[in-house]
């Protein structure tokens, strides 16, 4: 038992700490409000969903309530700056069969009481890989399996539908991720 105390202190002396509400969080901060993130993108709506991801996280992790009014001991708020679909890899025929979603993102946690932030990130970025032809896409892959669409439709589908549609789950895919290394990065001080 001695030993376990001394190397929890250690590690807290090193700037370690155990999961769970990091060393910047107020001890008395028990629940977060979590606003709209202002969208500076020509993609509708992914302020919608990215606090929808940020609230899932939160209450995966289960250290602070959400609250949905701006009552919260803490208010998470940001601007999506950037997202963006790039081409990555082409066919022989100059067809794009694989893009990069890349989102960036500024965030800051304050404590509502007294107005200190509690952490700020001015620029983080995100990114995640997705196929756009049948070609491409691994239907038996754990991450296709998850999406929405049928393997035995992608032979009826066009490229574009098939890009469309992986252009989405890689969307939400990419915001679930987002949110996680938020979480981590401002309430867990990883």
């Amino acid at each position: 038992m001695r030993r376990v105390a001394a190397l929890v202190l250690v590690l807290a002396g090193c700037g370690y700490h155990l999961p769970g509400v990091g060393p910047n969080i107020p001890p008395q901060a028990r629940s977060v409000s979590v606003t709209p993130f202002r969208n500076h993108t020509r993609e509708n709506g992914i302020e919608v969903h990215l606090k929808r991801a940020l609230e899932d996280e939160i209450r995966r992790h289960g250290q602070l309530r959400v609250v949905t009014s701006e009552e919260g001991d803490l208010i998470l708020s940001g601007d999506i700056r950037r997202f963006a679909t790039i081409p990555v890899a082409f066919s022989a025929t100059d067809e794009a069969v694989q893009y990069r979603g890349v989102i960036v993102v500024g965030m800051r946690l304050v404590e509502r009481s007294t107005g200190r932030v509690v952490h700020d990130t001015k620029l983080f970025q995100e990114s995640q890989d997705f196929g756009a032809v049948s070609g491409v896409v691994i239907a038996s892959s754990p991450h296709f399996q998850r999406g929405t669409i049928d393997a035995r439709d992608l032979s009826n589908m066009t490229n574009t539908q098939i890009g469309e549609a992986r252009r989405h789950e890689a969307l939400d895919d990419l915001l679930d991720l987002l949110a996680r290394d938020l979480y981590l990065q401002a309430v867990e001080g990883f």
